[in-house]
């Protein structure tokens, strides 16, 4: 598979997230599950090695950081760190809220990013 098909499939991986939490938070999340999976590349030599703000914008940056990890990574990976990113970002973002049930947040994130299917 292309690299620009598997960037389409995470896309339509990410659309019912988006639609629930918001297409900023979900690209925070997107930018976060590339971070974790970018670490361990530091240390290949001749590879670029990006380290994305978390800011939400889904520009040249984190479109080549995607493009790139899309090389060498299977969707499958790059799904179960994008949902790792996403359940964290939401526990940490929410954990001193009491107003905010956190189960809830996980289980919709859960739910929203199912990796049952094919890739």
């Amino acid at each position: 598979m292309s690299e620009s098909n598997k960037i389409n499939k995470i896309m339509q991986f990410l659309e019912k997230h988006i639609k629930r939490v918001g297409y900023i938070q979900a690209i925070k999340n997107l930018q976060y599950g590339l971070n974790i999976m970018n670490r361990g590349r530091q240390n290949f030599p001749g590879e670029n090695f990006i380290q994305l703000d978390e800011d939400g914008d889904f520009g040249v940056k984190t479109y080549n950081c995607l493009l790139s990890l899309c090389k060498y990574a299977s969707l499958e990976l790059i799904f179960k760190n994008i949902k790792k990113a996403a359940i964290t970002n939401a526990i940490f973002d929410t954990k001193n809220d009491n107003r905010i049930n956190t189960k809830k947040m996980v289980d919709n994130i859960n739910n929203d990013l199912n990796l049952t299917g094919e890739y």
